[in-house]
């Protein structure tokens, strides 16, 4: 199945992006997952995870000389990857995007070419932290959350308790997870609307607790501190802040882990995403003003509140301003932020601007006939594609615009959709890696496991799997069939009985 994949790209001369990230298995070892993004079969460019690689060592040095064997092992010739490899995508770790010895840099003396992009959703991410240490609040609304994790999700009679509340005043149980941790924003957003939905589950619960004479004093303090937090209006005006940007962060993190993202939507998407945000420095979402109006009445969701100075405020508009201003400034760089860019990176930011020219939303109301050909050119340059063809193409796109994309055109533009917005596609291969490896396989060997986690991300559902050729491989192998009557009959287990068979 491999063997076809690489067939494919490399039969057909289609344009290639490389994306890696690295992990370790449970078992100790350290990994590399190697997954591709090119137009397989197709003129759309699809990702799919290629192979897991046994590290033997986690330098620079080490992964690139990994990646590159397993390129070449697989069928992908040095001569094919410098016409044809197009990108690099991976996370924003130093050893992958250090400036003098990182991966990229090692890939980028060898293909001299090279795109490399820093995974939007992980820049989503740091975004979010920079936040965090700007915004004064966030992180007692934090320190809050945690604590509420760590007293359900570590005690099952915590967790009766609360769904025997929640039942009692009518509300179905929502899992609380934790909050702008490692995970990405998607599982912070549902912890948060976890909290939102069961607060009068979790009120009805810490009042009770610290009622409860069954327990020592020191638990029914610990109640009760938590009870006075939660039912606070500080409390309550943060979780409606916390809940509308979760909201949106969520919204946009999704999008960019979808396969078909490319990069022209992905800009899009965040320059909408960026005026949303200034827009609600001024004009409050929807939770935000539900917790406006709550602080105003003193009652949020059945629940009386009151003032407590201890419980920090977060201040709105400086909020929403500083996740404007830092989603801007850590997503419109390729490959980093917050630091000075190299020759490499202003390179990479002109050739962004000149993908922008192919998007006929960003076009002039007066359109010169001439508009966008030097852009055009640069990227059949950088792209290794025919240049004097893609421009007359583009001209023709513009003359029908954009109602049509000419024959001509479609090269380029493959090319540009090639490139990862994300390497959310190596993060759903460790997802089947865990899923595969447990603890009771964890000496399951790396190729094998490699192998089944192909199938497991690639593999196409029973009712359009072609088994015929594959069957007739095995079986010219010289391995028997499921019908073979040769083979040795199964020896009888002995089974100790037992009393209690006749029952049965």
């Amino acid at each position: 199945m491999k063997k076809k994949v690489v067939n494919d790209i490399v039969m057909n001369e289609r344009k290639l992006c490389v994306l890696i990230d690295e992990s370790t298995t449970i078992s100790g070892k350290s990994v590399l997952v190697v997954c591709l993004r090119s137009a397989i079969s197709s003129e759309n460019p699809d990702t799919i995870f290629f192979e897991l690689i046994e590290l033997q060592g986690t330098t620079a040095k080490d992964i690139t000389e990994a990646l590159l064997g397993c390129l070449h092992n697989n069928g992908f010739d040095p001569h094919y990857l410098q016409e044809h490899l197009l990108a690099f995508a991976c996370d924003g770790a130093s050893v992958m995007l250090g400036r003098k010895a990182g991966v990229a840099a090692q890939l980028c003396s060898k293909f001299p070419y090279l795109f490399v992009w820093h995974c939007s959703n992980h820049r989503l991410e740091l975004a979010v932290c920079d936040v965090l240490k700007e915004v004064g609040g966030i992180n007692h609304f934090k320190i809050f959350l945690d604590q509420l994790y760590s007293l359900y999700h570590a005690s099952p009679k915590n967790q009766r308790e609360l769904t025997e509340s929640a039942h009692n005043v009518g509300q179905r149980l929502l899992v609380i997870g934790r909050v702008l941790s490692v995970r990405w924003v998607a599982s912070s957003e549902r912890t948060v609307k976890a909290v939102w939905e069961n607060y009068q589950a979790l009120q009805v619960h810490f009042t009770s607790a610290a009622a409860d004479t069954s327990r020592d004093s020191r638990e029914r303090a610990k109640y009760k501190g938590l009870n006075d937090v939660l039912t606070t209006v500080s409390f309550v005006v943060n979780l409606g802040i916390m809940y509308d940007a979760l909201t949106e962060l969520s919204d946009l993190s999704r999008m960019l882990q979808r396969r078909d993202m490319t990069l022209d939507q992905a800009d899009r998407q965040l320059d909408r995403q960026i005026r949303v945000f200034e827009s609600m420095v001024s004009t409050p979402g929807p939770y935000t003003q539900t917790a406006i109006e709550a602080e105003k009445e003193k009652i949020f969701r059945n629940v009386c509140l009151h003032e407590n100075q201890r419980v920090i405020k977060i201040n709105h508009g400086q909020f929403f301003r500083s996740l404007a201003e830092n989603v801007k400034c850590r997503m419109t760089p390729t490959t980093s932020s917050h630091v000075s860019k190299t020759s490499s990176e202003k390179t990479d930011s002109h050739l962004l601007s000149d993908i922008k020219v192919l998007q006929s939303d960003s076009w002039p109301a007066s359109l010169d006939i001439q508009y966008g050909d030097a852009a055009v050119r640069r990227l059949c340059q950088r792209f290794r594609v025919g240049e004097r063809e893609s421009v007359l193409g583009f001209r023709e796109y513009k003359d029908l615009k954009a109602s049509k994309t000419p024959a001509a055109l479609k090269p380029l533009l493959t090319a540009v959709h090639t490139i990862a917005v994300s390497t959310s596609e190596c993060e759903r291969a460790f997802s089947s890696m865990n899923d595969t490896l447990t603890d009771k396989r964890n000496s399951l060997d790396i190729k094998r496991l490699s192998n089944l986690i192909f199938l497991k991300c690639n593999g196409p559902p029973l009712d359009q799997f072609n088994t015929q050729t594959y069957v007739q491989t095995w079986l010219a192998l010289g391995r028997r069939s499921a019908a073979s009557t040769n083979c040795e009959a199964q020896s009888e287990r002995k089974v100790e009985p037992k009393t209690c068979w006749s029952l049965f």
